[in-house]
């Protein structure tokens, strides 16, 4: 492929930041703050993750990891989300990472050329949601190393690819929970993995085709919010209501804030603690939803509302999340039960009302809620690969001319291409959920698949936010702002904080990324079998292979 700078090729699905609003190639800008939030926390829904997830962690150390696990993912989520926040609010794309990555490795010869727009006090929302498109659709167009390209498209693939994994989490959990309704009515039900299977698929399906409309998705992202919000507080006062009137003994403090009980076989407390974290981290899963809806919100209000949907998600998230888990624990009656049951929380639901129709509805709302999780995952992974699209559509007409070129440019090109009527990036959605019904199939062939699920979508999205934070602090953190500062004069920009102490989460986001990375790929059990062994190396190298088929083909 030539390395020559073009111009770009003219072609029904080239993206270009001068068009209006009302365009039929570009995406609604119907978000506001609550579907934003609503969004974020649709996604992430972690008091509704640990319940979906109870297994992993009681079969490692009971009560005491879950509730001490969720003090540490909270923790290092939120050094997470810090540095996510400080990305966002100076460059605010849809892209994520995959453009911050850009601009991190943007050669600062080419940095002290760009054109610096100067800040006029009077400027109104439109110019500078202008400024900043046209500041951000320069350097797409500039000449770019291939080297560079590759990183930057590497790890927007690597984002895509935890999204795909985190939409495939949800969809199981949810199938186990239909599941777990029905063997509760059915004590005789043998649970085989190809019914989690057919249910999964059902619900991908359903979750696709509600992508598909543009106008309702905001509306959903908010009911998602309020009955995640609902459901915990219904499930919860009844749960505990319930439970009060039961006559079995309410299980004592040491149980929950101290007995550690593992049945993984791991001989080491230590190892089994930290291969059961992934059900607390799982309710964390995400936290960067937020960051890839900026053309739906619009650049200038996504400088401040992005980062406090991420924020707001993460201790939203934790409040509910803490709280449900000790609730839920001090409803525990029979813990053996709760451990062996296919889906533990609604054993739980049945131990603390003693009635098997209540539990089965409260566990119905929680199914409801986990639908709308599900959609807003769809959405979310649907514009990571549509942006991508849309970026790599520009940078390939900009930068290569050759036969090739304008084949890739296509591909992208139907990646970043809005169906004029239902104003979504149909091909994006369609490609999307064509992932997760293929990772569905390892359910059929192994009982820890969900396990492995959870664990990459949990790390891969890790990866892409420690690999823009250390070249970042490879690059300079007070250098590399105070540039964006100057190429888009926001008075955002000014507030990110560079002194030493603000790389303190900086640092933390990359070392707790390779703490997850190695840690989480030990087996959750011992002994080993080819069908409890942890498969999630197979997945990181599976989509290696498919990342690096990708790159190295295209560039």
């Amino acid at each position: 492929m030539s390395g020559q700078k073009k111009p770009s090729l003219t072609s029904s699905i080239s993206i270009s930041t001068q068009i209006t609003e009302n365009d039929g190639n570009t995406l609604l800008k119907n978000y506001r703050w609550w579907s934003l939030l609503g969004i974020a926390f649709s996604l992430t829904n972690s008091w509704l993750g640990v319940s979906s997830s109870l297994v992993v962690g009681l079969y490692s150390g009971g009560p005491v990891l879950i509730v001490y696990g969720l003090i540490i993912a909270v923790f290092f989520t939120l050094m997470c989300g810090y540095t996510l926040s400080e990305f966002a609010s100076a460059l605010p794309n849809s892209s994520g990472s995959s453009f911050w990555v850009l601009k991190l490795l943007e050669r600062n010869e080419t940095a002290d050329d760009t054109t610096t727009v100067k800040q006029t006090g009077d400027a109104s929302d439109k110019e500078e949601e202008q400024k900043i498109i046209t500041s951000q659709q320069d350097s797409l167009e500039r000449p770019i190393p291939i080297s560079h390209i590759r990183v930057s498209l590497t790890v927007g693939l690597i984002n895509y690819f935890g999204a795909i994994f985190t939409t495939s989490s949800i969809c199981s959990s949810l199938g186990y929970s239909i599941l777990g309704c029905y063997s509760l009515f059915h004590p005789n039900y043998e649970s085989k993995r190809w019914h989690v299977f057919i249910i999964y698929e059902c619900l991908n399906v359903i979750i696709g085709s509600l992508n598909c409309w543009a106008e309702i998705l905001p509306i959903l992202s908010q009911a998602g919010l309020f009955s995640s919000l609902i459901t915990y507080c219904l499930t919860f006062i009844v749960s505990l209501a319930c439970r009060s009137f039961r006559k079995e003994p309410w299980p004592s403090t040491a149980y929950i804030f101290k007995d550690f009980k593992s049945t993984s076989g791991w001989s080491s407390s230590g190892m089994s603690f930290i291969v059961g974290l992934v059900n607390p981290l799982w309710a964390f899963a995400g936290i960067d939803s937020a960051t890839h809806m900026v053309d739906e919100v619009g650049h200038v209000a996504a400088v401040t509302l992005v980062p406090k949907a991420i924020m707001g998600t993460i201790i939203i998230g934790f409040i509910t999340s803490f709280t449900y888990a000790i609730g839920m624990f001090y409803c525990i009656t029979d813990s053996d039960s709760v451990i062996s049951a296919i889906l533990p929380i609604i054993e739980i639901y049945y131990q603390a009302t003693g009635n098997k129709g209540l539990a089965v509805f409260l566990q119905s709302c929680c199914i409801i809620t986990g639908l709308f999780c599900g959609i807003a995952s769809g959405t979310w992974q649907s514009r990571i690969i549509w942006s991508i699209g849309k970026d790599y559509n520009t940078i390939i007409g900009s930068s290569f001319g050759d036969k090739k070129g304008r084949t890739i440019q296509r591909l992208f090109g139907r990646l970043a291409l809005i169906h004029p009527f239902l104003r979504v990036p149909h091909w994006s959605v369609f490609i999307s959920h064509l992932f997760v019904a293929i990772i569905g199939c390892v359910l059929v062939g192994s009982t820890t698949a969900f396990n492995a699920i959870i664990t990459a979508c949990i790390c891969l999205l890790l990866i892409s936010y420690a690999i823009p934070t250390v070249i970042l602090l490879c690059k300079g953190k007070r250098k590399f702002y105070e540039r964006i500062a100057l190429e888009v004069p926001l008075s955002c920009t000014k507030k990110i904080h560079c002194g030493i102490l603000s790389c303190i989460p900086n640092v933390l986001t990359v070392c707790w990324c390779i703490f997850c990375l190695i840690f989480l790929s030990f087996p959750y059990e011992l002994p080993v079998s080819s069908t409890n062994m942890n498969y999630v190396s197979a997945a990181y190298g599976g989509v290696g292979c498919v990342v690096a088929i990708i790159v190295l083909y295209i560039f």
